[in-house]
């Protein structure tokens, strides 16, 4: 599909004249979104906020996870983990 045919598309959808589709900057998408290869899950620090790597977690009833920047262990709940998206760079490096 060409931006013309988008255009058009749009036109015939909304109504609108083609001036004001071209205004709101209507454009293709791939089909496919670029995703990280490789996401990673991370769980922020209640202490330092520095986003702690999930794949560390202990294993058992209670979940725990250990941030060596603030030398300490916290409990977490399982919809505390996110995935991160590398616009903050990599990972806080623990001291």
């Amino acid at each position: 599909m060409t931006r013309t045919e988008v255009e058009r598309a749009l036109v015939r959808a909304t109504g609108e004249t083609r001036a004001t589709i071209r205004r709101y900057g209507f454009a293709l998408v791939p089909e496919e979104p670029d995703l990280p290869t490789d996401p990673s899950l991370v769980v922020d620090c209640p202490g330092c906020g520095a986003p702690l790597d999930a794949a560390s977690v202990s294993t058992g009833v209670f979940k725990f996870i250990e941030c060596r920047r603030c030398d300490a262990v916290y409990p977490f709940a399982v919809d505390e983990i996110y995935v991160a998206d590398d616009s903050h760079g990599a990972h806080a490096a623990c001291a």
